[in-house]
């Protein structure tokens, strides 16, 4: 049974949707107007929103758009009623990031199978409701951040709840990947000594695509003590679906507990001799925190168009094979110098369909 948001200001199809869902199994709240849906989704957490798109004051695009934009919101599934049947109508609600639409009238048993598919792939294709992911090398220079920016914008593309946590103690790059300005950072909430999550939401900046951003500082500060990055990552994993963790590139107390959290730690690899030997290390200083095998990834990143090692001796000499490989892209340099990272100014590139297939 599924919790279904239905938003539209005729209240005798209302109840007629009520009607139908509940006789499919499903439990139905339902409301007249955008705003007043808008409260109930964040406050409910509904599994689907069905949104009609005529509605006075706010219409159905534009609380669609209110939804993908809010991380308690971003992650449901999104059907959008219209009265229309043209292609530009189904077009509007694509571009306004539903899942799919469907046009009055619709017979009881077909808006049933539309309910039920919708649900069923949006369980299937978002994997783990929760999951914190860790991007991670000690070799400065192989694309880490841009890695973690990439990744967290695909998971915010896919309708999940996604925040991008820059715990480096300064300078961070992270922001400036995303032309952020970082007035607050991680350790502003470390030193603040908030543990509820609510209070972590002065410190997260909001990026247009409804990415939230935990920017690190951008001179170097002291670090707090590691049980405050235990409860910073716990914390955001309670409110956000997606948690993805731009770790440090020293070994320390703080990157121990960045991995120590992480359901799954990206390790990057270039395929060049200093970066394979930061990840023997790596990997050695893995087995000593007693991290999994099966929480390990592997990730290959092709910095540049002529790498000096093949994959395949890399991954005999670490003596287990890459999950993926990201391909060298002359436009990667661009896109950061101009902070619209390719998840979004080229989301067709090989980089990001790279990360897409990494996801899927």
């Amino acid at each position: 049974m599924a919790t279904i948001l239905v938003i539209d200001d005729d209240l005798d199809f209302q109840q007629m949707l009520r009607l139908m869902l509940q006789r499919g199994g499903h439990k139905v709240i339902t409301t007249g107007d955008g705003p007043d849906g808008l409260t109930k989704a964040k406050q409910l957490k509904p599994d689907m929103a069905i949104v009609d798109v005529m509605m006075p004051g706010m219409n159905g695009y534009q609380v669609v758009r209110k939804m993908r934009e809010d991380p308690d919101t971003a992650g449901m599934s999104i059907l959008v009623l219209t009265a229309r049947a043209q292609p530009v109508d189904r077009e509007a609600a694509l571009a306004a990031r539903a899942d799919d639409y469907i046009p009055k009238p619709v017979a009881p048993n077909e808006l049933l199978a539309k309910v039920n598919e919708l649900l069923a792939h949006h369980q299937s294709a978002q994997g783990p409701a929760k999951q914190t992911t860790s991007v991670l090398s000690l070799r400065g220079g192989v694309g880490v951040t841009s890695i973690a920016v990439n990744l967290a914008l695909g998971w915010q593309a896919r309708g999940r709840s996604t925040c991008l946590v820059d715990l480096q103690a300064g300078p961070g790059q992270a922001a400036l990947h995303l032309r952020l300005n970082a007035r607050t950072t991680w350790i502003d909430w470390a030193i603040s000594g908030d543990t509820s999550t609510n209070g972590l939401s002065k410190f997260l900046l909001p990026h247009t695509s409804g990415l939230s951003v935990l920017a690190a500082p951008i001179v170097p500060m002291n670090l707090p003590a590691p049980n405050r990055v235990t409860t910073l990552l716990e914390l955001l994993r309670e409110r956000f679906e997606r948690v993805i963790v731009d770790a440090p590139r020293i070994w320390d107390a703080t990157c121990a507990a960045a991995v120590l959290a992480a359901d799954n730690i990206w390790l990057i690899i270039a395929p060049e001799v200093g970066s394979l030997q930061s990840a023997v290390g790596v990997l050695r200083a893995l087995k000593a925190a007693r991290i999994s095998d099966e929480r390990i990834n592997l990730i290959a990143n092709q910095i540049m168009p002529n790498p000096g090692l093949v994959l395949p001796a890399i991954e005999k000499a670490l003596g287990q094979g890459f999950k993926g490989s990201l391909p060298y892209d002359e436009a990667q340099s661009g896109a950061i110098g101009q902070g619209v990272p390719l998840m979004i100014s080229q989301p067709d590139s090989l980089f990001a369909a790279a990360i897409k297939q990494l996801i899927s």
